[in-house]
């Protein structure tokens, strides 16, 4: 990875052999152990299993997980390599960057009528308003584009659901996924990283 680019990695989680990932850890695994459903323990185990082989190409360090104040995984061994994870059904994203933070956040189209009570409640204020003024048709695939932005913002930032409603600021380099996740049209995504000017390239796991 050049200075000024970041890399996403799209996973299809479905297409997966688990003996080709890294083995859980113990961590993972008791936590995969919780989920009854049998598909979401299988893509549990999977998106993680995709983060740590992804990450394994950027780093020869340990890869073992330590968490910041909010919840965000990082590095202790590689501090300069950051990096995110997020996953909706059958579709992952993982996003690295060196020495700049980065987020990613991947959401399954799906209906949903209270779509502008959400968006007036958790958007920051200028989104909200925004997304009022799209027409009725369109705002549930809008919310989706824009709640996907947003929530890649906070993802980077370390602050996840803590930085709701507020507004965002700061330089960022912001990549729209969308129907792009590997030919996902059902899928929202989007990758953000702390950094104006950055090169957000795409790749497929």
């Amino acid at each position: 990875m050049i200075p000024g680019e970041a890399h996403v990695w799209i996973v299809r989680l479905d297409e997966l052999a688990q003996d080709c990932l890294p083995a859980p850890t113990p961590e993972e695994a008791a936590r995969a152990a919780r989920f009854v459903n049998e598909t979401l323990r299988r893509r549990y185990l999977r998106s993680h299993g995709a983060l740590r082989a992804v990450l394994g190409r950027y780093t020869a360090a340990p890869l073992d997980f330590a968490v910041a104040e909010h919840g965000k995984p990082y590095l202790p061994g590689a501090p300069e390599v950051r990096f995110n994870l997020s996953h909706s059904h059958e579709r992952a994203l993982v996003g690295v960057a060196r020495e700049v933070e980065i987020g990613v956040d991947v959401e399954r189209f799906r209906p949903m009528s209270d779509c502008l009570s959400v968006a007036e409640r958790f958007f920051p204020p200028s989104e909200a308003a925004a997304f009022a003024a799209i027409p009725a048709p369109d705002r549930e695939r809008d919310f989706f584009h824009r709640w996907t932005r947003i929530e890649a913002i906070l993802k980077a930032r370390g602050v996840g659901l803590y930085g709701i409603g507020e507004e965002l600021s700061g330089d960022w380099s912001i990549a729209e996924i969308g129907a792009g996740v590997d030919g996902g049209a059902e899928y929202a995504a989007a990758a953000a990283v702390a950094a104006a000017g950055t090169r957000i390239t795409i790749h497929s796991f």
